[in-house]
């Protein structure tokens, strides 16, 4: 793979390949089977400058356009899954505290999450609340310069592991998506906070995934990110880099599965046999080649109109979300019936892919609310062009 896209710097995107070679893919199998968070890739990557892609270079980032974090991220994801899961939480984490955080609380946090001395989560879903914000139930009432939180959040990236995370609650849930507010917490030392255990997985097991549980939390006044209500408008501006993020992760995932499929062929000969069962292969990773080359192209696209519009492009983000994530699923699981009876063989990797390329499909927004989103754009469209005309 070699970064051809204009906006795409190459001089990170060589950075990132060398982390990739020494440290991320050679433990990425050892990664997934001891589901063991990959604190090695993590810290290389953070000591090489290249922390978290999309924040300015006065805050520690690497200040790159988002074309560039995509391609770095699908990288990623073709070496380690777990890996690129991680990085891209730490993003996650950072992008919305820069954009409404306090001074103190971007000075303090930003520069560590670029750095690496501190590892961030993002707290949105709940067990009953997951693609409806509206229904947030975990709520923050306020006590004079303190607010009290009681609640639960799942299935929350690095929720074990985070220093610092990003909390979404409500203030008061008749106000549905109104009540939501944002706030900061610190979590060592902080009482009334409990992290679960890592839940097991199909898929991206280094990457920890647990439950959340807030029992008359307190935390003061200063934790809020911006004023109460203000925290449904941050989520919508931060889920646009989360779903490029898993957008990048099923290019990345699918890249990955078909070079697997690719270096096995080569150490039998079969990309330049001109034998029918050979010739069959030949031409499945031709097509599979072209699928990953449209939708690596649909990425890069989308990432430039993402910097280059004054609103955020909602519909092209969820079409992106939603056609390179199933891309990923499908291209991999055609890699593992490609590698037949060797599909399921660990030591290749495809079926490694496959496992966690599946998630990409549900999170960060599943596959069925973007169809509803760009559905909604479609009728809308064809509205306003229907007035127009």
């Amino acid at each position: 793979m070699t970064a051809q896209w204009a906006s795409v710097d190459p001089d990170v995107v060589d950075a990132v390949d060398r982390v990739i070679e020494r440290t991320i893919e050679p433990q990425a199998a050892a990664v997934d089977a001891a589901a063991e968070f990959p604190t090695a890739g993590l810290a290389d990557l953070a000591e090489s400058g290249l922390g978290v892609m999309l924040v300015p270079k006065s805050l520690g980032g690497a200040e790159t356009s988002t074309a560039t974090y995509a391609e770095v991220l699908s990288r990623i994801a073709a070496a380690c899954g777990s890996t690129s899961t991680v990085y891209m939480t730490q993003m996650h984490c950072a992008h919305p505290i820069q954009l409404q955080g306090s001074p103190e609380q971007i000075q303090t946090w930003v520069p560590r999450l670029c750095d690496g001395s501190a590892v961030g989560s993002i707290a949105l879903t709940e067990p009953g609340a997951g693609s409806d914000v509206g229904a947030m139930r975990t709520v923050a009432r306020r006590e004079g310069d303190e607010y009290v939180v009681n609640g639960e959040k799942t299935f929350i990236s690095n929720g074990d592991q985070a220093d610092v995370i990003v909390l979404f609650a409500t203030v008061d849930p008749a106000r549905g998506k109104n009540g939501v507010t944002a706030f900061l917490l610190e979590t060592a030392g902080l009482a009334g906070f409990e992290a679960g255990a890592p839940m097991k997985k199909l898929g991206q097991k280094g990457a920890s995934t647990v439950a959340l549980s807030f029992q008359d939390c307190r935390i003061p006044v200063a934790a809020r990110m911006g004023a109460e209500g203000e925290g449904y408008a941050l989520l919508l501006r931060s889920v646009t880099r989360s779903r490029i993020s898993a957008a990048a992760q099923g290019v990345g995932f699918a890249q990955g599965a078909f070079d697997s499929v690719v270096a096995w062929a080569m150490e039998r000969d079969l990309l330049s046999s001109k034998v029918a069962e050979a010739q069959d292969l030949q031409f499945d990773l031709a097509r599979l080649r072209g699928e990953i080359t449209a939708a690596r192209a649909m990425l890069m696209s989308v990432s430039d109109q993402v910097d280059q519009s004054a609103d955020e492009p909602v519909a092209e983000v969820s079409l992106l979300k939603m056609h390179c994530t199933t891309l990923g699923t499908r291209v991999a699981a055609s890699c593992v019936e490609l590698l037949g009876p060797d599909g399921d063989r660990v030591s290749i990797g495809a079926e490694r892919r496959l496992r966690d390329a599946k998630i990409a499909e549900i999170y960060d927004g599943t596959n069925q609310v973007q169809s509803m989103l760009v559905a909604r754009d479609t009728r809308l469209t064809a509205a306003r062009e229907t007035a127009a005309g």
